[in-house]
This record gives structure tokens, sequence and C-alpha cells, in this order.
């Protein structure tokens, strides 16, 4: 990729970060983590026992994809403070994943008692965030259907016994390992009834609806959600060009997308309209309110470098950061580039390569243009 890339990338993707990272430390607990709380009538250790072994296995093999899920789940079960908790936050850390290593520092920072170990937490989940990467290859995490699925037949065993806490617990844990196994959201939603929790039940739907607005379990959230009116908004999500891959919240979307918007939980929306080819990756956000649409737009455009005699290369103001320059590289003769959503000219400098000739002009950038640049 290119220095043009990545410019655009840390200028659109950091700022939301912070922002994110500041409210992440210092919120309140969210409303499903009564199972952090509920009593069980088996300790939690022996409840997640069956982790420990393989959990431990996975991370020595350096099989990040399979320790990372196993270490979710044991956290499920012995706390957002816990050692397990700290050790998820190096996993994530050891596999390059910086924004996920930075929301999991930050929660055991927000959790753990140990002054010392909050403070380290904190300083590594602010330096992550400072270097988020986002052409870092996203890990793909491994399901870990086997143990979702014993965890499955043990809560099943609990709720039987009308030990809810513990059924709560084994359910979490098997989410956790395998967040697209059928069955589990309906027990938990049913675990929560039976704990007197309606509210839980519905902000654990919310909160995997955000997260997982395409997952698979997502239809049915979101018809348990609908029940209750105006509770669900709509986010509609267009682009200027083709994106060749488009993510919304770490999740790609791979099919069509309704003309009319996805119906889909309240909260933050981030969205990334990738291209390889024009060697372009673009942020952009969305605020979804109950009972609104919102709108979810990549305006962007192509530039073609054709400076020849002698040759040359370009600098194009970044739209999103007046007076900042982004260097749009010599590796590719036509790559993507951000379009001002209000319209107005960018600064752009030319440059031959032996730095006698320079140019500057003020562009018009309209989305879904392509700019042929020469001399």
């Amino acid at each position: 990729m290119t220095r043009a890339t990545i410019g655009v990338v840390r200028a659109f993707g950091g700022a939301a970060l912070f922002v994110a990272l500041a409210l992440l430390i210092g919120r309140p607990a969210r409303a499903e983590e009564l199972v952090h709380t509920v009593a069980t009538k088996a300790s939690r250790a022996n409840l997640s026992e069956l982790l420990v072994v393989p959990a431990k296995k996975a991370a020595k093999a350096r099989a990040w994809a399979k320790a990372i899920p196993l270490y979710q789940a044991l956290v499920i079960a012995r706390g957002p403070g816990s050692p397990e908790a700290k050790q998820l936050a190096m996993l994530w850390t050891l596999a390059g994943q910086n924004e996920r290593a930075a929301d999991a520092w930050a929660s055991y920072a927000a959790a753990t008692t140990v002054e010392k170990d909050r403070e380290a937490a904190r300083v590594e989940a602010a330096r992550l965030a400072a270097v988020d990467d986002p052409f870092a290859d996203k890990l793909s995490l491994v399901p870990m259907t086997a143990e979702a699925k014993k965890s499955f037949t043990l809560g099943r065993a609990a709720f039987a016994k009308k030990q809810y806490g513990d059924a709560l617990v084994y359910f979490h844990i098997g989410y956790a390992l395998a967040p697209e196994l059928p069955g589990f959201l309906r027990e938990l939603g049913s675990t929560y009834d039976k704990l007197g929790a309606p509210e839980p039940k519905r902000e654990f739907y919310r909160r995997y609806l955000v997260q997982r607005p395409f997952g698979a379990n997502a239809d049915v959230v979101r018809a348990e959600l609908a029940k209750d009116q105006d509770v669900l908004g709509t986010l509609l999500v267009s682009s200027s060009l083709p994106c060749t891959e488009l993510w919304v919240n770490r999740q790609r979307i791979t099919g069509k997308l309704p003309e009319k918007g996805i119906v889909v939980a309240p909260g933050s929306y981030k969205g990334l309209c990738f291209n390889p080819k024009l060697e372009m990756a673009l942020f952009e956000y969305a605020t979804v309110e109950p009972g609104k649409p919102a709108k979810m737009t990549f305006h962007w455009a192509i530039v073609e470098n054709q400076l020849e005699r002698p040759l040359g290369r370009i600098a194009l103001e970044n739209p999103k950061a007046p007076g900042v320059m982004i260097d749009l590289g010599i590796t590719a003769a036509a790559v993507g580039v951000a379009a001002p959503a209000d319209g107005r000219k960018l600064k752009m400098i030319l440059k031959d390569d032996s730095g006698v000739r320079t140019e500057e002009r003020m562009v018009q950038i309209e989305p879904g243009q392509r700019l042929v640049v020469r001399w």
C-alpha cells in the first residue's frame, strides 16, 4: 500500500477510536454484565474449567484464532478484571489486532482492582489506539463449536434444575465460543427472563445486532427487538464508486443491501470501503437512533496520474483535515481519494521527480469523478 492510502486511513480512523476508548475506560457496567455478578451454585472456576487446558494449549501454540475465543469465554465466567482478561488483551496484542487489543486493555483497566495493573493497562490501551493499522490482516476467529456445544448442554441441564445463574454463565460461554451457533440467543433470552431481567435481555440483543448486523442470528434478534415499537432504526449505506470490500462494524457485507436500508439497533456504526486496485481505504461513521434512518455514504473519486515529460507525482489535500497533504504515491497510475462532502475545492501540488518543476492547483473533486491530471 502507498503512503497515500495509509494517510487517508490514519486521518479518518484515529479520532473516533480515541473517543470510544475514553468512553470505554470510564463507562458504567453494561446491562448484560449481569453474567459477571449473578449468583451461581457451582464456582465460576468450575463452570469454566473445561476451557483452561485448550486455552493454554492454543496460546502456547500461538494459534490466536483459537486461543482468543477460548479466553473470551473464560473472561465471561471469571470476570473482566481476572488474570484471564489480562491474558486476552495480551493475545489480541500479539495477534496484531490493535483496535481489539485497545478495547480489551481498556476493559481490563476499568475492571481490575490492582492499581498498578490498571495504570499499565490504560497506557497500553492508549498506545495501541494511536497505532491503529487497518491494513493489518484481520483475524478471523475460529468457532470453537465442540466446546460451545458442551456449554450449551451444561446450560440446558442447569436451566432444567432452575439453576439460572449457572445456566446464564454456560450460555454466555457458549455464545463467546461460537456466536453464530443456533440456540444460544434463544436460551439466553429465556434465562434472563427467569432471572427477572428483561432489560439485560434486550440490551444483549441490541448489542449483538450492533456488533453483528449481518450475522446468522441477526434476523432472529431483529424480530425479537421489533416487538417493542420504534426501538430499531435504519442504516442506509451507499458509495459513489464500487467498493471491492464493504465492512460495517467489522463485518464484511457479502450480499446486496436493500435499497431502503437495513434495520439495525440504535448505536454507532463504523464502515470501511476498500478497493485494493485503486489503493483506497475509506472509513465513514453513522449513528443510528431509534425509529430513525441514518446514512453512511462513502464519497470518493479517482485521481489518475498522467504527468509525463517530466514524470511527476501528486499530493492532495485531505478533505477531512484541511491543510494536511497526502502523497498519492507512484505505485499505481490511478488511486482512490476521498471527496469533500461539502463540494469545496482541494489543494493539489504537482512535483516532477527531480524537484525542478512544481505546480499548485485548486481542484474540484466530485464523488464518482475520474480526474486525469496532466502538466
